[in-house]
């Protein structure tokens, strides 16, 4: 008996060691190998999938130093956690400002919380530890150009500082270089890599469309927003390059269902493309979109894709007149959904045995890239990813930084008017009914 219970005590004992060695083991590989899983749908306790392609693709090393007063911040430690694990060029380290007295007035840091990204003798300080500061800074010191985009003016077009804030701040994070010009007055400046004219109210004049001309001739890109409108000099440029617009505006019925709005239809038909290939599930929010077609027969000098679609249950209604009046019903005229209102076309220019590609995105719509609603679902993504598409700048088209509070609860309408109705109507009146049962049952019964 007393040695059955030795042998039990013996035996527990073997069992807890190895339980022991066991975690020990695990947790030595955890340290060397971080891995975490983020069960959010968008993902926002992690680095976004843009993030991860720029440090990814790294070939030089980068410090991330951190500037603290007493305590650690655990929030700011996963983050950087976030970014070693994924690229092995990235370390990081956390200093007391206090005590660290001289490495701190050698990059001039003067205030807690500073975080400074260095590679090689070039660095940065940001004052904020959120992703796109650091990602944006970790661009700078390790992006070799920077490419300049021109927005066009003079033609009642949206302003940067006005309606395109955000689209310009945006740009500025991805390490572009953003300006203005009048090509009447200015013509496009020689290092303009990508043309930008977002919402023109009026035509461009022959002169201007002939200095567009040349500088897509010549290996170009141009990135074009046009509503709905009459533009024949636009529209006859752009015929040059396979596209086609005309002067309709969509109708979406399913926008009606989701928005409210038949004129703000919601995009979720993407083909496949470099740009949109992340858009698995996404959604965009056009708002008083005109149809963009690619033509039947491309010349073999150009290719065309498709970017974007609304739902078969829209059309394109010829009769802007009918619109305004309130009268939108689909006839035979109007072209029936999904209709295209997105591409983009590439045309491959020969000069004697080399050659270069020229491109030009257009979209039916520049609503959509402003301050109001270039935040809404995957607007910011679409837009970006174009940019950095034309601008060949692969390793920045990817699904972005996403906050929690940047999620939107989309309801059809009658799932609307029941979140009113209950709540507000259904169960008051049933309360009321009960109660006065109760009250009633209790005066007979008593």
């Amino acid at each position: 008996m007393v040695e059955k219970k030795f042998f039990y005590r013996i035996n527990a004992f073997l069992m807890v060691l190895i339980f022991l060695g066991i975690l020990i083991f695990i947790n030595l590989i955890s340290e060397k190998n971080y891995k975490r899983i983020d069960l959010t749908k968008n993902k926002i306790y992690s680095i976004s999938p843009q993030t991860k392609k720029i440090i990814k693709n790294l070939n030089c090393p980068v410090e991330i130093i951190a500037f603290y007063k007493e305590k650690i911040d655990e929030k700011t430690k996963e983050l950087f956690e976030q970014y070693r694990a994924n690229s092995k060029f990235i370390t990081y380290k956390f200093y007391d400002l206090d005590r660290e007295v001289l490495l701190a007035k050698r990059y001039g840091i003067t205030s807690y919380d500073t975080i400074l990204i260095k590679s090689g003798e070039n660095y940065e300080k940001i004052y904020t530890p959120e992703e796109k500061d650091i990602t944006g800074a970790i661009l700078k010191l390790t992006k070799k150009e920077k490419k300049k985009i021109y927005f066009t003016k003079g033609h009642g077009e949206k302003g940067l500082d006005e309606k395109l804030s955000n689209f310009k701040k945006y740009l500025e994070e991805e390490n572009y270089i953003v300006g203005e010009t009048f090509i009447l007055r200015e013509g496009i400046p020689d290092d303009c890599n990508i043309l930008v004219i977002c919402g023109p109210e009026v035509d461009f004049v022959d002169k201007e469309i002939d200095e567009i001309k040349k500088f897509v001739d010549n290996g170009k890109r141009i990135l074009l927003f046009i509503d709905t409108g009459n533009f024949p000099n636009i529209k006859n440029f752009l015929e040059l390059y396979g596209i086609e617009i005309d002067n309709d505006m969509i109708v979406d019925l399913a926008g009606k269902k989701f928005l409210g709005d038949p004129l703000t239809p919601l995009i979720i038909d993407f083909p496949y493309h470099e740009i949109t290939r992340d858009f698995s599930n996404s959604a965009c929010i056009f708002s008083s979109v005109r149809s963009v077609n690619l033509k039947g027969n491309l010349s073999s000098e150009i290719k065309g894709d498709i970017l974007a679609k609304t739902s078969s249950a829209s059309w394109a209604e010829k009769n802007i007149n009918e619109i305004e009046k309130g009268r939108v019903k689909y006839d035979e005229k109007d072209e029936k959904g999904p209709v295209s209102v997105a591409v983009l076309v590439k045309k491959e220019i020969k000069e004697g045995e080399s050659s270069k590609k020229s491109c030009i995105a257009v979209f039916g719509d520049s609503d959509f890239v402003t301050d109001k609603m270039i935040g809404f679902l995957h607007n910011k993504d679409f837009v970006m990813n174009t940019v950095n598409y034309l601008a060949e700048e692969d390793i920045l088209i990817s699904i972005r930084e996403k906050k929690e509070e940047n999620q939107f609860l989309i309801l059809s309408e009658r799932a609307g008017r029941f979140l009113f109705y209950f709540p507000v109507v259904i169960v008051p009146v049933l309360i009321i009914i009960l109660g006065s049962y109760i009250t009633i049952r209790r005066r007979i019964l008593y």
